[in-house]
Formats: structure tokens, sequence, C-alpha cells
């Protein structure tokens, strides 16, 4: 059994965390537990009928509440910590896979493995994408968010596509970004301008519309000269909507890596804001390559993707 027993990052990168959990134990007949899910069980159709968060989903299962998911995860907490199960840590120097002799002589096969650590980010999980798309269907039928999430994003997307020939996603990381990795890929609305125009140039003859989702408010003025329709401003309509469209644009994140790989959708994350886009750029989940940067400051790690 592998337990997911810390929580890593947010909506996205416990995601793309647990995707890799779920193909490693697919491919090892392995359970897994994922306690730190807490905030976002209850937002898939899976995790919200089964507070244990158990991948494969069992026949039988109890849903949770908030106050049963805390406790559920403050619980799994302690269990890693006491010294009484085999606890695997999970060390920020280098990029992580299950391919790492390491890691996997750590595993105690009919026991329970914790596992702590900022797991499976970025481009960390490369050696893995094999495994990711033999078990891609699989994860993504667990991943489904709630009905209620799934048409209001279906209504979303129908109403801009019968408008519309191409819809590209942007995804305007604000917010936190002015502080992650000393602001290294926060753009000013300027910058996100100047992509899709060049985006919008790809398609000479189509009708180009950009669906807009960011973790902060913008001047509507700014995209007048476009077509433009703000998402949902809802955590998961907003990702599960870029997953819908037909072309994603973003800063490096986890949260356009998971629509890129639940919609299968190419994905083209913004590293330099004056680079002339090639449809080329738009790279699939399956295709990214890249090289990883440590630093001593894991803060000012990086991974640089290539294609």
């Amino acid at each position: 059994m592998l337990v997911i027993s810390a929580k890593s990052g947010q909506l996205g990168n416990r995601l793309l965390l647990s995707a890799n959990f779920m193909a490693f134990a697919s491919e090892n007949n392995f359970t897994v537990l994922n306690p730190a899910f807490e905030e976002y069980a209850d937002f898939f159709s899976s995790t919200a009928k089964d507070f244990l968060c158990r991948y494969p989903s069992p026949p039988f299962s109890i849903a949770g509440n908030q106050l049963l998911r805390q406790y559920y995860y403050n619980i799994n907490r302690y269990l890693a910590e006491s010294g009484r199960f085999n606890t695997i840590n999970i060390k920020r120097d280098q990029p992580f896979s299950w391919s790492n002799l390491s890691i996997t002589k750590e595993l105690k096969s009919g026991s329970i493995n914790f596992f702590q650590g900022w797991l499976l980010r970025d481009g960390w999980f490369v050696d893995d994408i094999s495994n990711l798309k033999k078990h891609g269907e699989k994860i993504r039928a667990y991943f489904q968010p709630l009905k209620k999430y799934q048409l209001n994003v279906v209504k979303l997307i129908s109403d801009i596509r019968s408008q519309t020939d191409v819809i590209i996603g942007v995804h305007i990381r604000h917010g936190d970004y002015q502080q992650h990795q000393n602001g290294r890929f926060f753009y000013l609305v300027e910058d996100y301008l100047k992509v899709m125009e060049s985006a919008q140039a790809l398609f000479p003859n189509k009708k180009v519309t950009f669906l807009i989702c960011s973790n902060q408010q913008h001047n509507e003025d700014s995209f007048k000269h476009l077509s433009y329709v703000y998402g949902n401003n809802h955590i998961i309509e907003d990702m599960y909507s870029f997953a819908e469209c037909d072309y994603i644009i973003g800063p490096p994140s986890s949260y356009t890596m998971w629509a890129s790989f639940y919609g299968e959708r190419p994905l083209y994350m913004i590293r330099d804001v004056n680079k002339t886009l090639e449809i080329a750029d738009f790279v699939h989940f399956y295709q990214w390559q890249g090289v990883f940067y440590p630093n001593e400051d894991w803060n000012k790690s990086f991974w640089e993707w290539t294609h």
C-alpha cells in the first residue's frame, strides 16, 4: 500500500502527484491512499464518495466531509512520522522517478509505505511519462469532476464554439506568482497580450477566441481588440475548461499541465514573451522533455522544458 501522507503544492501539483502514484500502482499491483488530497476531494466523483481517497476505487466506500478528511489527514501525518511504519522521504535535490532504484528498494510489499516530500512537480516525472500514457484513461476517469462542474464546463465551451473556429485557453497567473521563484514567471497583462496576438496570427483565416482564466481581476479594456471570454472563475471549472480548448497558453504551472494531460491538448509554456510563436511550440503532454537545473536554494532550482 502506498500512502501520500504529505501535501505538496496546490491542486495541479497534487493531481499530477496522484496520477503518477496511480500509474505506478497499476503497474505493480499496489493500492494508493491519498489523505493529502483533503481540500480537493469533494470536487471529484471518485474521491467525493470515498473519504479514504483510494485507488483503485473500492466497490464499497464511505463519503467524507471536511472535518473527517482533516482528521484522516492528521492521523496519517502522525503515523508517517511515528517511526512505526515504512516512511519514504523524497528529497528535492534531484528529479523524482519511480525508476530510481534507491526509491523502489525502500518499498515494502505487503506493508504500508508512507510518502512525504515534494513529489512529481514540474518536469520531475518526465522519466515516468510512458506509464502515465499507458494508464491515462483510468486516471482521467478517476478524476472526472462532479456532474455539476462538468455541465458548467460543457455550457461554457459550447457557447464559445458556436461563435468561433479556434479556442485558445490563456492562464494569466498573477497573485502567488509575484513571489514564486522570485517572480521568474510573473508576466504583466501586456506580456500576455503579446503572446496572444502571436498565437492569433497562427490562424489567419479563422476566428480565434481566447478563454481567459486568472487568479486576479483584470481590466477588460486590455483585451478589447481580441475575441475573448472569461472563464467561470472556479478552480475546477477553469482547469477543466482549459482541457476542452484547442490550445492552451500559460506560464510554467502544474495547473495547465494537468489540463493538457486530462484533455490531451497541446500546451505552450511561456518563457519568452517576445517570441514569435509557431504551431510546433504547442506541445502535447507526452512529448515533453527537459533538463533540471538544481540549486542549493531549492526555490531557485527549475526545470527547463525542451521538445
